[in-house]
């Protein structure tokens, strides 16, 4: 079983940025990070949730660890359930066997009325597809217009099937999330939502299963890919996309399984990968997030490449967790020209497990418990010499409501989008009246159009009784326009409420809260703030917005958090807390991620993306910690059009104040582990 980590420091090329596309160019100068080499402890030797240090080390600060295999920090083997999925009749609804006449008999051309559906569904005003159980024929590509959409649900992964005729002709994919094949786009596509179902390419060998394209908010969730095709899922089709997520999704059957080049930002979670001809996932330009990753009979589970030869754009891969097997005799399991951080692999069949460039080591495995590519960075040298190993924790199961008498619109209570009222009062009389009676899921319809279209919160309502799920049915946009106003969740809500499909977008969002003490609150694909000022649990699964967590033993895990805008203070702010992040992108100036008050924060895979040059004279730091603990393994750090950050890292102990700056680290950074940590 291999330990390794990175030994010696980091070297880079100086050379200049070009990205196709874009007439963008930067400069990177050579520059060192210290640290030598070390040996990662077995996890066996972790208390419950308690940061990782090298065994025996008298200067870690941390007392000895004792056994404790339950919380070890591993990567979750749970695997998160899906029920089938129905919607109420209402207009929020697009059902294409009774809108628009699909058959999904396998035998009618289908192709015309799902196209028209999902024109529809993102038209005025924006509405759910819904697609029941059936195989639909399609004899060309499915395409996405619209710069917000689709919400596209099938009734169930296994029931739905969108097949392609074998043998199509001036075919590139089965479904495209952008109306263009090539040239220059811009980065706002927003909302692209594509669950429960599965992706057919047939006998297609040039073709691609999806062309995926979504920036900010997006997820391909609870889909199969499969066929005889090209690319199972290709995000790099365009030179650019992301930030976006996938998520219990199965690739079989194609050339390369999952290609994120080019890509700001990608979250890989709970991903399985069959049979594909040459690579499991491909990585270049770009920092992604893998959470338990399988790959069967597929000869190299992860390339990780540099772009013609732009060492500055070499690919990042932060992995937690990874099952890799071959029956027929391969190479190594990763290939890694880049900065690679992995956890918890185990491989058969491979002849290592990483095969790096000649300035990183490699691993022979089979198994390895925690490889860096290049040395563990330290601001102060007895720092932890091993990631954080927080308990890492699946979504909890929501069932989804399959009667529909259970299901009540906030509408029906004076719910109105776009008139500038408060609609406070509408949906806190929806949750009553829904938990008045027993029901479940208050929902409300998406909206369209220009400004004003929004509904308006300027109190908070407060979530009670058997309402389970709240979710919008569309562009479910929300504004906030007063401090604090949005959902609670107390002692007196369900065990677990979700949240889905509520977003600001461009105005001020409202604030998910849950103050309870044993209640967990679960946003999925919603632009909102997040509080946590009680001790219930909190997960967030493809989330534009922010987070402030107030409370000590309070825990957070969010898989694809997109922080935006300025701050003095930190768009996540961790007073305390437990808070685990896979994947991350941010786009602004100021503070990032803050973490004080014996706080603790374990990163996997960050991107951050500065959209304006940093004036020397700002010196607020891209990640903060303040005695607490900080784990940052797999970033990339970007600016197209001058200086990035001139503080990237602040680590306060008591009154001794260290930093990584400019200085010490010029020009774009990358690296696979940072750890901070109380005196």
């Amino acid at each position: 079983m291999s330990k390794v980590l990175g030994i010696g420091p980091r070297v880079r090329r100086l050379e200049a940025a070009h990205r196709p596309r874009r007439a963008l160019v930067a400069l990177l100068f050579a520059g060192l990070i210290g640290g030598g080499a070390c040996l990662a402890p077995h996890r066996a030797e972790l208390r419950p949730g308690e940061p990782a240090s090298a065994v025996g080390s008298s200067n870690s600060g941390l007392k000895p660890r004792a056994a404790s295999v339950p919380e070890q920090g591993v990567a979750s083997s749970k695997v998160r359930t899906y029920g089938e999925v129905v919607f109420p009749n209402d207009p929020s609804v697009i059902n294409v066997r009774t809108e628009f006449h699909a058959k999904g008999d396998g035998k009618t051309d289908d192709t015309e009325a799902l196209q028209k559906a999902l024109e529809a569904g993102s038209g005025n005003p924006t509405r759910v597809v819904y697609i029941p159980n059936g195989t639909y024929r399609l004899t060309r590509a499915l395409i996405v217009k619209s710069t917000l959409g689709p919400w596209l649900y099938g009734q169930s992964r296994e029931g739905v099937v969108l097949r392609l005729d074998d043998g199509v002709s001036d075919v590139t994919s089965v479904l495209r999330t952008h109306p263009n094949e090539s040239g220059d786009t811009s980065s706002d596509w927003f909302m692209r939502n594509i669950r429960n179902l599965t992706i057919d390419v047939g006998n297609n060998p040039k073709v691609d299963g999806i062309r995926y394209y979504a920036t900010n908010s997006g997820i391909i969730q609870n889909v199969t890919v499969r066929g005889n095709g090209n690319i199972g899922i290709n995000s790099s089709f365009l030179g650019q996309s992301g930030p976006n997520m996938m998520q219990d999704v199965l690739v079989e059957g194609f050339e390369k399984g999952i290609v994120a080049s080019w890509v700001y930002g990608q979250t890989l979670s709970r991903i399985t990968v069959k049979n594909c001809r040459k690579q499991a996932v491909a990585v270049e330009a770009n920092a992604v997030a893998i959470e338990d990753l399988t790959v069967v009979d597929t000869p190299v589970a992860i390339a990780i490449t540099i772009p013609n030869d732009w060492g500055h754009w070499a690919g990042v891969v932060a992995l937690v967790g990874g099952h890799f097997s071959t029956k027929v005799p391969s190479g190594p399991a990763i290939l890694n020209a880049g900065e690679l951080y992995a956890r918890d692999v185990h491989t058969e069949g491979y002849s290592a497990v990483v095969d790096s460039s000649e300035e990183s080591p490699g691993a022979k495995g089979p198994d390895v418990i925690e490889y860096l590519s290049s040395a563990v960075f330290n601001l102060f040298d007895e720092g932890p010499k091993s990631s954080l190993g927080l308990r890492i924790a699946t979504e909890p199961n929501v069932p989804w409501e399959t009667d529909t008498q259970k299901w009540v619109s906030a509408n029906d209570f004076g719910a109105i989008a776009g008139d500038d009222q408060d609609d406070t009062a509408a949906f806190q009389k929806a949750i009553d009246s829904a938990a008045k009676s027993g029901k479940s899921t208050v929902y409300f319809r998406g909206v369209g159009g220009p400004d004003p279209n929004g509904y308006t919160f300027k109190n908070q309502v407060f979530v009670r009784g058997s309402v389970r799920h709240i979710l919008g049915l569309g562009f479910g946009r929300i504004l906030g326009e007063a401090p604090g106003a949005g959902f609670v969740v107390t002692d007196d809500s369900a065990p677990v409420v979700k949240f889905q499909g509520i977003d600001a977008f461009g105005g001020d969002p409202i604030t998910l809260e849950n103050r309870s003490r044993s209640r967990t609150l679960v946003v999925e694909s919603s632009g909102v703030a997040i509080l946590g000022t009680g001790t219930g649990d909190i997960f967030a699964t493809d989330v534009p917005g922010r987070v402030r967590l107030m409370q000590k033993g309070q825990h957070m895990w969010a898989r694809h958090l997109n922080l935006e805008g300025h701050s003095d203070t930190g768009l996540a702010l961790n007073q305390g807390a437990d808070l685990w992040v896979l994947g991350t992108k941010s786009e602004g100036k100021g503070v990032r991620y803050r973490t004080t008050s014996g706080g603790r924060t374990e990163i996997f895979g960050a991107f951050e993306y500065t959209n304006e040059p940093i004036d020397d004279k700002d010196r607020r730091p891209m990640f903060a910690v303040k005695d607490a603990w900080l784990s940052i393994a797999g970033i990339r750090e970007i600016c197209h059009n001058g200086q990035p950050y001139v503080v990237k890292l602040r680590e306060e102990r008591d009154d001794d104040v260290r930093e990584l700056d400019k200085v010490r680290e010029p020009g774009w950074t990358a690296w696979p582990l940072y750890n901070g940590a109380p005196r």
